[in-house]
C-alpha cells in the first residue's frame, strides 16, 4: 500500500478500504460463529427479492464492493416504492467466487453486519431518510433469496443509494482497529490515499479461473 500526506481529516472510503483489509481477520472469527444467531428469522423462497405485504426483501452476495452496491441499491428500490425493507444480517468474509456462481451469506463464510458496520447508526440513518428498515437473518435450511445483481443498480435512485453508502459506519470493534492502524502512521499522516494492489499468486489464480470460464462461456 502506498500513502502519500494530505491535510484534511480521514475520509469515509480510507475507513471502508481498511475494512476491506481486515477482512482476512474476520474471516477467522467465522469458524465460532454460530449460524443460527439472534435475529429476525426471514422464510426464503426460490422466487428473486420479494415484495409482499409491504415489504422488500433482498440478498447480497460475493465481495465487499458488490455487498455495498446490492445494500444502497435494494434499500434504495425499497424507499422509492414506499416499501419497509429487511436488511440482511450479514458480511460475507470470504466472497470469492469459485466459479460463476453468486457467493450467498451462509454460517461458514459470513459474520453479522453490526461486527463490521455500526448497525444501530445505520438503521438510524435510514430512519433519517424515512426509510423503515430492519435487519433480519436466514434460515440456512432453507432455499435463499436469489441475490442482488447490477440490474437493481441501474434501475435505483443513485442519489438515495449515495446516502446509504454514506450510513456505512465501522463498528467500534472495527474503528478499533482501524485506529491503530493509522496510529502506525506517525502523528502527520492525518489522512492519507490507499492504493490496494493486488498481485499475489491467489488473484493470478482466480483470473486464471474466470478467464478459463469466460472462454467455456463462447
Amino acid at each position: 500500500m502506498l500513502f502519500t500526506k494530505r491535510r484534511k481529516r480521514p475520509s469515509r472510503l480510507l475507513q471502508l478500504l481498511i475494512i476491506c483489509a481486515l477482512t482476512v481477520f474476520l474471516y477467522t472469527l467465522t469458524r465460532s460463529h454460530n449460524s443460527d444467531h439472534d435475529g429476525t428469522a426471514l422464510e426464503n423462497s426460490s422466487a428473486l427479492r420479494q415484495m409482499k405485504k409491504s415489504v422488500y426483501r433482498y440478498n447480497i452476495c460475493n465481495g465487499l464492493s458488490n455487498q455495498l452496491l446490492y445494500h444502497s441499491a435494494s434499500i434504495a428500490i425499497a424507499a422509492s416504492s414506499n416499501l419497509r425493507v429487511e436488511i440482511p444480517d450479514y458480511y460475507i468474509v470470504n466472497g470469492v467466487q469459485e466459479t460463476s456462481a453468486d457467493v450467498l451469506p451462509t454460517g461458514r463464510n459470513s459474520v453479522p453486519f453490526s461486527q463490521v458496520f455500526d448497525s444501530k447508526h445505520f438503521l438510524a440513518q435510514m430512519r433519517s431518510l424515512g426509510i423503515e428498515a430492519t435487519f433480519v437473518t436466514f434460515d440456512f435450511t432453507k432455499e435463499q433469496i436469489q441475490c442482488a445483481d447490477m440490474s437493481d443498480v441501474m434501475r435505483a435512485d443513485a442519489q438515495i443509494m449515495l446516502e446509504v453508502i454514506k450510513a456505512f459506519k465501522p463498528s467500534p470493534m472495527m474503528q478499533t482497529m482501524i485506529d491503530q492502524i493509522k496510529e502506525s502512521f506517525g502523528e502527520d499522516q492525518t489522512d492519507a490515499v490507499c492504493l490496494h494492489h493486488r498481485d499475489g499468486q491467489d488473484w493470478h489464480d482466480h483470473c486464471d479461473r474466470w478467464k478459463a470460464m469466460s472462454r467455456s462461456d463462447g
